[in-house]
């Protein structure tokens, strides 16, 4: 039984317009982003240890889509009119913007952690009163910074889908690289909306483990260590995918 992938690219070059591509496209999209890698440990790690909102979660799922996009145009073109392919092979190149990836990831961590100390490592806080003579503060992580989320989800989707590439160059060779290009569009919308809901679940589960801490000190402890465990994870899965790379790479030549 062929999968959503191949149905996918021989799609892309049956005659006529067919609208069921687009479904499949954007499936094809969410699944790529359910399998492992695209960011989501990261943009969980991310948005949680710095007191990300909704607007953040739909930045990064954004960048990741915008970015995915880009790169398997970007490739699709270098390896169809420009002979790329004579220099290397997709793999090498897969594993190189792999290792760009990670590098790009391991900056973002290591930067989020120079952010932390600079602040004082500690959120800040804020009273609100109440009308009774009385206030209470909260502690709050410094916010996230719209460039460390663009980053980290250009990170993200560096790295093309070989069916997003596969149903481009296709496009490419049948004369159909418009139509193609829409459906990559749409895979990248599948991909984008898989990470917006994880950023969304990361969100929520933070919230309710906020709600259910009753002792403000429990809250603010988790403030100052949120930041410090956020910046460690993400510098390390950026490590673990570098090293990765470079094992790929090697491996390849």
């Amino acid at each position: 039984m062929p999968s959503l992938d191949d149905r996918l690219v021989d799609l892309v070059g049956s005659p006529g317009f067919v609208p069921v591509a687009f479904l499949l496209a954007f499936a094809a999209g969410a699944a790529h982003a359910v399998g492992p890698g695209h960011g989501k440990s990261l943009a969980a790690a991310y948005l949680v240890g710095a007191d990300g909102k909704v607007r953040d979660a739909a930045w990064l799922g954004a960048s990741v889509a915008v970015m995915h996009t880009v790169s398997v145009l970007v490739v699709a073109l270098a390896w169809t009119f420009l002979s790329l392919s004579d220099l290397l092979s997709l793999q090498e190149l897969t594993s190189g913007l792999q290792l760009a990836a990670g590098l790009v990831v391991v900056g973002v961590g290591v930067w989020l952690f120079a952010r932390h100390l600079r602040s004082g490592g500690r959120g800040h806080g804020h009273g609100h009163g109440h009308g009774h003579g009385h206030g209470h503060g909260h502690g709050h992580a410094e916010g996230p910074s719209r460039p460390g989320l663009v980053l980290l989800g250009m990170s993200g989707g560096l790295t093309p889908s070989p069916a997003a590439f596969l149903v481009l160059v296709t496009g490419i060779f049948t004369g159909r690289s418009g139509f193609a290009l829409l459906l990559v569009i749409t895979f990248g919308l599948g991909l984008a909306t898989v990470l917006f809901g994880v950023g969304l679940l990361a969100l929520a589960g933070r919230g309710v483990v906020v709600r259910a801490a009753e002792s403000r000190a429990v809250v603010a402890a988790a403030t100052r260590i949120a930041p410090v465990l956020a910046a460690a994870s993400i510098t390390v899965i950026g490590c673990v995918v570098t090293t990765s790379a470079v094992g790929q790479l090697v491996a390849a030549t």
